[in-house]
């Protein structure tokens, strides 16, 4: 039992510490997440959040190291509740997608998140109940756990603005997966491909349309393929109103959440590899190819024609 005691709590703090460093190495989004809630003043979210971080991560190394279990178990059960209730209260409320709590290393869902908790709160639980006796806990390993959190802590903080290890599915040389987009009418796999990221409520969007419907039309430039997070009826209404012309599809809400931090978001890829990235801005070299078929058209149209 008391083989099975350690396995367990290993099992929690070996995921508490994982998805610590991974937030202390790509802070920007867990604090992003964090300020949604509209729980804090905004000036302090940055300092909240980074301070939870490095707890985070201090909790997940206690618990491997089977620190004060006394305390740390029950402690860890209260995170986890309060954790599922917050994500409950925020999800429900439409304030946050998703639970924030891998740090972007998976996507599930708000119901996977919670029963996972519970999964987690049980395992605790157990090993709260049938303790390893006469458990003494070394000097030396609560001194390790501070020096873990204040350094997750630290690096979270300079992660704020530019991640130390980016994490993102959009990073350049990573493959495009299948499974992303079910729908897509275009290979990814193969050949040149111009994805576009777009949002209905964002008017630089709006404004790509007319330089993607031209784009689409040119047999030298990559083959364009809009991705938004619509239901199929509002999809179809934003293509009508919008004047689309160039391939439009769906991706799962909670995913396309996780592919792009802004919109417009473009990315190149070449035969399933994520070669060039762009947000906000259009390329220049596709830019300065839509002009001079601009020209050439209007220069046609401006001849006199011959006798």
């Amino acid at each position: 039992m008391i083989i099975i005691d350690y396995l367990m709590i290993l099992i929690i703090g070996a995921i508490f510490l994982i998805t610590g460093i991974a937030k202390a190495l790509n802070s920007k989004e867990f604090i992003y997440h964090n300020y949604k809630y509209g729980l804090l003043s905004t000036l302090i979210v940055p300092q909240v959040a980074t301070t939870f971080i490095g707890l985070e991560s201090a909790l997940g190394l206690a618990l491997i190291l089977h620190e004060f279990p006394q305390w740390l178990i029950p402690i860890s059960i209260l995170f986890l509740i309060g954790s599922s209730g917050l994500i409950l209260w925020s999800t429900s409320s439409g304030k946050t997608e998703d639970c924030g709590c891998y740090g972007g290393l998976v996507i599930i869902t708000p119901q996977q998140s919670i029963l996972l908790n519970l999964g987690y709160i049980l395992l605790l639980a157990i090993a709260w109940f049938y303790p390893v006796p006469n458990h003494h806990t070394e000097t030396w390993q609560w001194i390790l756990a501070l020096i873990v959190g204040i350094s997750a802590s630290t690096l979270g903080w300079l992660s704020r603005q530019k991640p130390l290890v980016d994490f993102s599915r959009l990073k350049l040389g990573n493959h495009w997966k299948r499974r992303w987009l079910k729908d897509s009418p275009n290979d990814l796999q193969q050949g040149s491909h111009f994805v576009v990221f777009l949002s209905k409520d964002c008017p630089y969007c709006k404004r790509w349309v007319p330089f993607l419907n031209m784009m689409n039309t040119q047999k030298d430039l990559p083959q364009v393929l809009g991705i938004m997070s619509l239901p199929s009826d509002e999809l179809e209404a934003f293509k009508d109103e919008q004047m689309v012309r160039f391939p439009l599809v769906s991706m799962d809400k909670l995913l396309f959440s996780y592919m792009a931090d802004a919109y417009p978001t473009a990315i190149l890829i070449e035969d399933g590899v994520i070669t060039q990235t762009w947000i906000g801005e259009l390329p220049e070299a596709y830019l300065d190819r839509i002009k001079q078929m601009y020209e050439r058209v209007l220069l046609k149209k401006t001849e006199p024609i011959s006798s």
